[in-house]
């Protein structure tokens, strides 16, 4: 009787562990539990990379490169033009979206904005907000590194 006992607790203790276990893994598919998907963290986001960009300034349309990088708990950018770099700050991505606050320099004058980004289908597209110009949106695809 006492052996049988003790059998009876092992089962239940081992059951107790399996269901444990399978929860934590998500189930005993090793799938996650449906509405438990953890989102992905901006640092696994596609965005960060190296772009190929056009901005549709006022009267032509200008080649550049958006730098999207990990760094340390945070992240740094650039846009390059023929104009100039322009450095990028307190960048926020999410999973397929960035903004960030920009300094750019254009034709000796200084213009603070903002720049903002959604990725979709392998695209980039967004825009440039600067004070005293206005909206100039922009496209772009992931850098082949020519």
């Amino acid at each position: 009787m006492f052996k049988k006992s003790v059998m009876m607790g092992l089962v239940f203790i081992c059951a107790g562990l399996l269901a444990v276990s399978a929860a934590a893994q998500g189930g005993a598919s090793g799938s996650p539990a449906p509405g438990s998907e953890a989102p992905k963290k901006a640092a696994d986001s596609p965005l960060i990379a190296n772009w190929d960009v056009t901005v549709t300034a006022p009267g032509q349309d200008l080649p550049g490169m958006l730098k999207l990088e990990k760094d340390g708990d945070g992240f740094k950018g650039s846009l390059v033009t023929d104009m100039g770099e322009a450095p990028l700050k307190n960048i926020k991505i999410t999973e397929d979206s960035f903004t960030s606050e920009m300094t750019a320099i254009i034709q000796g004058q200084t213009f603070e904005g903002t720049m903002s980004g959604k990725l979709a289908d392998g695209k980039l597209t967004g825009e440039i907000n600067l004070s005293g110009i206005g909206a100039i949106p922009y496209t772009g695809q992931k850098s082949t590194g020519k």
